[in-house]
């Protein structure tokens, strides 16, 4: 089972999160492509947006970051966005990733 949280300002992991959905897979990537608004959407509640740079992925145990190209409209940047990485400080009240660089 995977639970997809979604950054509430797209892109800022600094803000607060949202449980958007429980998936049942054990595959992060699954997990991903059941959250794409591809043909149509993924729920029928609220009209969510797709799962995308920014948001968290959790496997019961570890918490995974789909990094964004950096942090919503502040002046950070992350030289591994695009990437998904496990972080150990996941906070659905908003957390820092430390692999940020000016």
């Amino acid at each position: 089972m995977m639970t997809i949280y979604h950054a509430t300002e797209c892109g800022n992991n600094e803000n607060p999160y949202t449980a958007v959905a429980v998936v049942d897979t054990d595959n992060i990537h699954d997990a991903f492509m059941a959250t794409q608004n591809i043909h149509e959407s993924w729920c029928d509640w609220d009209d969510k947006r797709s799962t995308s740079s920014g948001d968290v992925i959790c496997d019961g145990k570890d918490h995974w970051f789909l990094v964004p190209l950096g942090n919503g409209r502040g002046s950070k940047s992350y030289k591994t966005h695009g990437r998904t990485v496990k972080i150990n400080n996941f906070d659905i009240n908003g957390f820092t990733y430390n692999e940020d660089i000016k």
